[in-house]
């Protein structure tokens, strides 16, 4: 086993890019919602912190190195000035340049910046490099001695010898049956027209997947692509990458057959979280993007009303007391609305299972009529893949008081003109679909649909509800 392949789990437990934690947690409560702030600049900021994370704990620093730099260079160009995105990147170079790329001149100018636009700058309480530690507390104490920031030169240009690879960072450890996303990207010309990834789980033969074609801020060639959650059933997953030219040969390859990379196999309760407090950075499942990169739970809070076919059981309050033939089965509304709340469980990165309420409030028009009804339903849900933009559908079933829908201008036989409800239930079945918007690493907006009918008393009712979603 190479010496890469020792050292890189203790680099990955101890010298974690953890300041990216700093910037992500601050970021809420930074002025990102300030008038004038250009937030796609923001967003495209963090996106390259990640990227750098995600090289870093990979040991691929120079590549860390030039997406940080590219996300300085986005943020000055939008006059982010002392925005928190700018003094956390500041600061992931300063943990670069300290653990990684071993430059302390470098470490030292770039976590005085971070603590001249943000003096709260701390990189994370539970950093467990001493580097860090020693390098962060110098910066302070020159700044607070009015030693002030010098001008560091940039010694640390792009290297010619990797001109023209294939670099391929991948997780030291992945979640047992989760899928896996994988990333390459081109350190310099790679004219390759197609990139492969050969994966086994333990013993066995190879499998191929090509990777698909993805864009990169900084216009470098990229590949990606999601390996199946039956490559991480195993103890270990070996990978290696080739890219290939139109002829069909290797042009650059990262490990081989006989040399793959390896990566660990724990299963899902086993996943360790970093000492930056980032969560599980060792691995970015299908499940783990930007919809959230937190754990298996998940909580929602949505507010719609709905839209059904009131069935032949008829009015409910005034039953036997509307005049024959007044009341026809049809389309009516389910005013004003339902507040549903939700609990649920990853099953997997794709498919989860939840609890949802159906908490629905109805004008009340007399003594006789409902306010309201209240069920509870089952769904299990099927995610698309996706990294800001999922779409979903699923079985619903459930029950309860059932749902209730709303007719107006009935005639009781006592000649007074009432409004009454209809129900569908009390037992509840249909299905469900929606699409969840990626808001951050834990948060998404939704906007679902639930299709429903009632049995035994037979109505039909489609809600439309939005709300938000959190990871936990």
């Amino acid at each position: 086993m190479s010496a890469r392949k020792i050292v890189r789990p203790w680099f990955n437990r101890h010298l974690l890019l953890g300041a990216v934690a700093w910037l992500l947690y601050a970021l809420p409560a930074g002025p990102a919602a300030a008038t004038g702030v250009n937030q796609d600049a923001v967003a495209k900021v963090v996106r390259l912190n990640k990227e750098a994370r995600q090289f870093y704990d990979a040991m691929e620093f120079t590549l860390a190195e030039k997406s940080l730099k590219k996300a300085l260079e986005i943020g000055e160009a939008a006059a982010l000035g002392d925005h928190v995105v700018m003094a956390g990147t500041h600061g992931n170079l300063g943990v670069l340049y300290a653990t990684g790329i071993k430059n302390e001149d470098q470490a030292l100018f770039h976590f005085k910046k971070a603590l001249e636009l943000r003096p709260d700058y701390v990189p994370s309480k539970e950093m467990s490099s001493p580097e860090v530690k020693d390098l962060y507390q110098r910066a302070r104490s020159e700044l607070d001695t009015g030693a002030g920031t010098a001008s560091v030169p940039d010694t640390t240009g792009p290297s010619t010898s990797s001109q023209g690879q294939l670099r391929c960072p991948a997780p030291g450890v992945a979640r047992a049956g989760s899928s896996l996303k994988l990333r390459c990207v081109a350190d310099g010309a790679l004219p390759a027209t197609e990139v492969i990834v050969y994966f086994r789980s333990g013993e066995g033969s190879f499998r191929s997947r090509k990777m698909s074609t993805e864009s990169t801020l900084d216009g470098s060639p990229s590949w990606g692509t999601q390996l199946p959650s039956e490559a991480t059933s195993g103890e270990q997953l070996f990978l290696y990458f080739e890219a290939h030219n139109r002829q069909g040969e290797v042009m650059s390859s990262v490990g081989s057959a006989d040399n793959p990379t390896l990566v660990g196999i724990r299963s899902g309760g086993a996943m360790g979280t970093s000492p930056g407090g980032g969560g599980d950075t060792d691995v970015e499942g299908e499940g783990e993007s930007a919809h959230g990169a937190g754990g298996p739970w998940w909580l929602g809070l949505g507010l719609g009303s709905g839209y059904g076919y009131a069935g032949k059981s008829g009015p409910e309050g005034y039953k036997g007391r509307i005049r024959t033939g007044d009341y026809v089965a049809g389309r009516a509304p389910a005013p004003l609305g339902q507040v549903s709340p939700e609990v649920g469980y990853l099953l997997t990165p794709k498919l989860s299972l939840s609890v949802q309420g159906r908490l629905q409030y109805l004008p009340q028009t007399s003594s006789r009529t409902a306010n309201g009804a209240i069920a509870f339903l089952a769904r299990l849900l099927y995610f698309t893949s996706g990294e800001t933009v999922r779409f979903y559908f699923g079985a619903v079933v459930g029950g309860g008081n059932g749902f209730r829908l709303q007719i107006t201008g009935l005639h009781t036989t006592d000649g007074k003109v009432v409004s009454d409800t209809v129900r569908g239930g009390p037992v509840i079945f249909g299905g469900a679909g929606g699409l969840s918007v990626g808001l951050s690493d834990s948060w998404s907006w939704i906007v679902e649909t639930n299709v429903l009918a009632g049995a035994p008393d037979f109505s039909m009712v489609a809600d439309l509800n939005t709300g938000i979603r959190v990871r936990l």
